[in-house]
């Protein structure tokens, strides 16, 4: 985000070094606002928002190019866990709605539990990846996905494949 940008700027910045013409960008950049729930903040600048809120924008600013992919690197990393939980679930929504596919990098395992329907597991230096594990939740998830059963068995198998413990560890 850039500071002296309020944010319907910053979430079209995209758009415009894109050349976008103003009126679709207006109304791409209001479309993304109002899927990440950020209408009414419009004019706000990003130090008036919370880490959250700015993450959230910053989503919008990718979903206004309509993109297939969306690659996140630690998006909620620097976020506590109940923003991070929160927005967990809202990207979520967001996926469904927009149709498009999400790679992430996480270090969270019940991020990744809670995002995926395929995690792969990587290996320290050199990175490869040494298990996939196919996380079978379907669409519908909601919070009280951690209670069932399944997901703390997802827990144990995706913490084991990153200690290397091929035993306990199946595709």
């Amino acid at each position: 985000m850039l500071p002296w940008r309020k944010m319907t700027e910053n979430v079209g910045l995209g758009l415009e070094v894109a050349g976008i013409a103003k009126g679709e960008r207006e109304h791409r950049v209001a479309e993304a606002m109002e899927l990440v729930g950020l209408t009414g903040f419009e004019k706000a600048y990003p130090s008036e928002l919370s880490g959250g809120m700015r993450q959230r924008a910053a989503i919008a600013r990718a979903l206004t190019l309509k993109p297939r992919f969306l690659l996140m690197d630690e998006p909620f990393g620097a976020l506590d866990e109940l923003t991070r939980d929160k927005l967990n679930f809202e990207l979520l929504r967001i996926l469904q709605e927009t149709s498009a596919t999400l790679l992430l990098v996480t270090h969270s395992i019940s991020e990744a539990i809670i995002l995926s329907d395929q995690v792969a597991v990587m290996s320290p230096r050199p990175g490869r990846i040494t298990q996939l594990v196919d996380i079978d939740f379907g669409r519908n998830r909601t919070a009280a996905m951690r209670d069932d059963p399944r997901f703390a068995a997802y827990e144990a198998k995706l913490r084991h494949a990153l200690h290397g413990d091929p035993a306990v560890v199946s595709h």
